[in-house]
């Protein structure tokens, strides 16, 4: 009669658990609990992992197992299934990307316990905060932050390679006046449209990034000296084509530009920006709504 309660007691467990749980014989599923995974139902049961998943995914599995015979501690991992990578979980109920922690021990009976968490929305939660976290929220353009990594791997892949790669610096020109005399609203649409400008004209490839409260940052890839400065000529003149029209009157804004590319083997990305900026200095100072690049 005690063995009762207690299979009942297990039962209602497993009817409350979202969990994934598998448990293995060797490399064959014995039993199933689906938990919130539609695509883990009975009919897997007596397969074995190598028919189910990938061959690296039950590799990875097994090898976790290999560990644990050894001696080792419950081990955890993280894995994505993917529909077309489990053409036998498509048909059960796999029709999209999940992603899943995975915990692996030893039964007393010898067996092996899976239990596998869905957290596919944790995933995506953490990416769309990642993202949030890198992202300028005036502009939608990637902030400071976010500008040395990218800068970085693009010079170190063109010095690797024999390539190229620039870096555009820019400043909105007399910003803190318009933003005197219109209003921090106007001063807010003036970047607004000028980051909106950068975006039409640059490449898939290019990152751009607001660098500060007035200046802007693009890293073009695959760019020689001579084809960031035609890059920057052409955003110097789209910028001064436009107008916004304003409750205190129509403004028209300029930017002054400096370029700094990857001409040495002991570059890095610090490097070429310093190039950039001085360049950039040297545009204000000499009237400003210019393009300098001198390979200083």
């Amino acid at each position: 009669m005690g063995q009762e309660p207690s299979n009942l007691r297990y039962a209602a467990l497993l009817q409350a658990c979202q969990d994934t749980i598998m448990i293995l014989d060797g490399e064959a599923v014995v039993t199933i609990h689906a938990g919130s995974s539609r695509w883990a139902g009975q009919e897997l049961e007596g397969r074995r992992l190598s028919e189910i998943l990938p061959v690296d995914l039950a590799e990875q599995f097994l090898s976790q197992l290999r560990q644990l015979t050894q001696g080792g501690k419950v081990a955890a991992f993280q894995f994505q299934l993917r529909p077309e990578h489990c053409p036998e979980l498509r048909p059960l109920g796999l029709t999209e990307p999940h992603w899943y922690s995975a915990r692996v021990t030893l039964t007393q009976e010898g067996e092996t316990l899976v239990l596998m968490q869905d957290i596919t929305e944790r995933k995506r939660l953490s990416r769309k905060l990642s993202t949030q976290a890198q992202r300028d929220p005036l502009t939608g353009a990637y902030n400071r932050r976010a500008l040395m990594p990218v800068l970085d791997m693009s010079v170190a892949q063109a010095l690797r390679y024999d390539g190229s790669s620039s870096v555009i610096l820019l400043e909105v020109d007399q910003l803190k006046a318009i933003n005197e005399q219109h209003g921090w609203d106007a001063g807010d649409q003036v970047l607004q449209h000028s980051v909106a400008t950068l975006h039409r004209l640059k490449r898939t490839s290019d990152f751009l990034v607001r660098y500060s409260d007035s200046q802007l940052a693009m890293v073009l890839g695959e760019t020689n000296h001579e084809q960031a400065l035609l890059a920057a000529e052409r955003i110097r003149d789209a910028i001064a084509e436009l107008e916004l029209p304003f409750a205190t009157g129509d403004i028209r804004w300029t930017v002054s530009i400096g370029v700094g590319s990857a001409l040495n083997p002991e570059d890095d990305g610090t490097q070429v920006l310093k190039r950039a900026y001085e360049n950039m200095l040297v545009a204000i100072h000499s009237g400003r709504n210019r393009v300098e690049g001198e390979a200083l």
